[in-house]
């Protein structure tokens, strides 16, 4: 997993994508992978935010709907919805999104630190006065 630190301090590229018209990013060295949506196979026991289990080159890896996980509105899967695939530390989870939008570079003087210490969103992309992309922690975002 990569230091949010190192993205704060010297800025980096995100990858920027949306989920019920809001705009989310995640620092790319986090990023293994963007698929289509496989099959999943459901889990019984658990939460609704967990879709499944999908064989991604030959792993298990769990399946999230990312809509669900930050307590939005269900949305429904169309031909731009996808899966990304996230390594944290050695385990990989996959997260459905909206779409995927850019891979965007980000300067330092555009990132503001959450005020939560703890929170799924570690910082936001401000330009222009305005909030466009809340950055992220795979981390956190992922534990069940």
């Amino acid at each position: 997993m990569a230091d949010l630190n190192e993205l704060f301090e010297n800025g980096g590229q995100l990858l920027t994508f949306s989920a019920a018209e809001n705009c989310y990013g995640f620092y790319i060295l986090d990023v293994a992978d963007i698929i289509e949506i496989p099959e999943l196979t459901k889990i019984p026991t658990a939460p609704d935010f967990v879709l499944g289990l999908m064989n991604h080159r030959g792993k298990a890896v769990p399946v999230m709907d990312l809509r669900l996980r930050l307590g939005l509105p269900e949305g429904e899967f169309d031909e731009r919805s996808c899966i990304i695939v996230l390594e944290i530390n050695t385990l990989q989870c996959g997260l459905r999104v909206d779409r995927v939008l850019d891979a965007e570079l980000i300067r330092p003087e555009d990132i503001t630190r959450s005020p939560v210490e703890n929170g799924m969103v570690k910082g936001f992309v401000i330009r222009d006065g305005k909030e466009r992309i809340s950055i992220l922690d795979p981390e956190i975002l992922v534990r069940t």
